[in-house]
Order: C-alpha cells, then sequence, then structure tokens
C-alpha cells in the first residue's frame, strides 16, 4: 500500500469517521483506471461470501486479500476495494458498522461520468444512515476485452456490483436498493422528460405501493419536477438494468431506481436540506 493510502488510514484513526469529501476521496484514489477484467464465476461466488460476511459485521479482510481485495474499519465504516496492484474496474464500497444502520443500499453505477452522482452518493451515505454504499471504478465506456460489452455497471451481469448487489439482498429481503443515475433534460425524447428534475422507477411497468408512496412524497418536497414511470413518463425507466432485473429474479421489491437532471444534482451537491428531502420520502414508507 503507498504511503499516502497509510497517511489515510492514520488520519482515520485519530479523527474517526471520515467525512463525505474523505470517503470521496478514497472512491477517486481507488478510481481512474481505465482496464477492466470480467470475474470468472467461482471468484463471484467467493466474493458473495464475503460480501455476506462483511454485511453481518464480520471481519473478512484476510479472506478478501486472497482475491487481490483489501477491507479495513475504522470505528463506524467498513471500506471494501481492490488493491492498488490489481485494479480490475471491480468497483469500490462501503458498509456501515453501526448495527442500527437502515437496511438500505445506495448505488452509484456511474458517479464519474453523470456529473456529480459519486459526490452525492458519498454524502447520501453519511446522512442518510445507509448500510451500504456502491460506486463504479472505470468509465461505463471501459472496453472489455473479447467482448462487445462495456464496463456499464448498471448494465453488466458478471461483476462484483452483482455479487454485492445479491448479498445484500439475500441478507434483507426486505431491505431497498436506492440507484442514482443522472440524465442530460435537452436529450429526452419527451416534453415530460425534459421538464422534469426527477425520474423514478422500480426498473418495471408495476411499482409496488413503496415506491408509488415514495413519489408522492418526492413530488410533494419537489413540486412540479418529478414524474413516476410509467404512469407519467415512458423514458428513462431502468428496465435494462442489470441490478434491477437481477433483484426482480430474486422477487426483491424493494428497487428504486431515480434520474435526475444536472439542477437536481446541483442542488443535492449544494444543500443538505435538499439532501433531507429526498431521505425524507425514502423513510416515510418503512
Amino acid at each position: 500500500m503507498k504511503i499516502a493510502n497509510y497517511a489515510i488510514l492514520l488520519a482515520w484513526t485519530l479523527s474517526g469517521f471520515a467525512q463525505a469529501g474523505e470517503l470521496e476521496k478514497l472512491w477517486t484514489q481507488a478510481s481512474g483506471n481505465d482496464s477492466f477484467q470480467t470475474p470468472k464465476s467461482e471468484e463471484l461466488a467467493q466474493a458473495n461470501q464475503l460480501f455476506k460476511a462483511s454485511l453481518n459485521n464480520q471481519d473478512a479482510g484476510a479472506a478478501w486479500s486472497g482475491l487481490a481485495m483489501e477491507s479495513f474499519d475504522n470505528a463506524q465504516v467498513r471500506i471494501i476495494r481492490e488493491l492498488p496492484s490489481h485494479r480490475q474496474g471491480r468497483g469500490f464500497f462501503a458498509l456501515s458498522l453501526d448495527p442500527n444502520a437502515k437496511h438500505w443500499l445506495l448505488q452509484a453505477p456511474h458517479g464519474d461520468s453523470d456529473l456529480f452522482t459519486g459526490k452525492i452518493a458519498a454524502l447520501l451515505f453519511e446522512q442518510g444512515d445507509f448500510k451500504g454504499a456502491q460506486w463504479n471504478t472505470v468509465p461505463r465506456d471501459t472496453a472489455i476485452p473479447n467482448s462487445a460489452d462495456t464496463a456499464d455497471m448498471a448494465h453488466l451481469s458478471d461483476s462484483y456490483w452483482q455479487a454485492f448487489t445479491q448479498a445484500f439482498a439475500e441478507q434483507w429481503p426486505g431491505g431497498r436498493v436506492v440507484q442514482i443515475h443522472g440524465f442530460n433534460q435537452s436529450a429526452r425524447s419527451s416534453k415530460a422528460a425534459a421538464d422534469s428534475d426527477m425520474i423514478v422507477s422500480a426498473g418495471h411497468t408495476h411499482p409496488p405501493v413503496w415506491i408509488q408512496q415514495a413519489a408522492q412524497c418526492l413530488k410533494t418536497a419537489f413540486p412540479n419536477r418529478v414524474l413516476l414511470y410509467p404512469f407519467d413518463v415512458k423514458e428513462l425507466g431502468g428496465t435494462q438494468n442489470s441490478q434491477n432485473q437481477l433483484l426482480s429474479a430474486m422477487q426483491f421489491q424493494g428497487f428504486l431506481h431515480i434520474e435526475l437532471s444536472k439542477p437536481m444534482r446541483e442542488a443535492l451537491l449544494a444543500k443538505s436540506d435538499v439532501r433531507q428531502r429526498l431521505l425524507d420520502c425514502l423513510s416515510t414508507t418503512e
């Protein structure tokens, strides 16, 4: 591990829980590589079991090293990431060690390319008492050797992202998985989408009651700016999303896909009260 990384860990030990800015720095340090290697099925099965152990607050650090990953804790947060010498685009994961954390998982699959979403995820994770969060560590357009696909975490079926998502849903089948994206209003095919700031969906055409309730709360919190797929808008519903497809196959009903305009992302980034309005609407359905 580089000396700079030791310095960060020492700072955490001395000062306690890292602020969202420090979490963002760690994610940024783990990112930036432009290569992706598809994990083998045996590796993903092992990762799934280690993620489960970590979600149960078990120390699996030694076992993670066998996958060229590292896991380290401070008083409240566990970080799981690739070793600097073995970066293959597997992702960056943060877990709350607070036993009272909500069984919510926050996902930012395009944290770098969907402007601000990675930073917003770090802020929401700290403010919203999520159990876990995950970020991509390679750009979504990164080529995959011997494949026509790219390393888009929201559209790959064989990934550590999927292993973590599956482990979370198996651990808490009644939990919530909240995935945030950014969209370009000027590139929309409908006026409704172009005029909106937030599009929420369950990833399919029959959103469960809790998502309808959350959407109604968000419409009140952000008047004239929130749409629910497919009732208010017919695009950006996340229907081809890999996490959604995995969770649907598991009959998990807690997936919430959120698309955010640039002005909404700017507001969420800048103002804690705006983030709190979003978080409050998730809590109203518990």
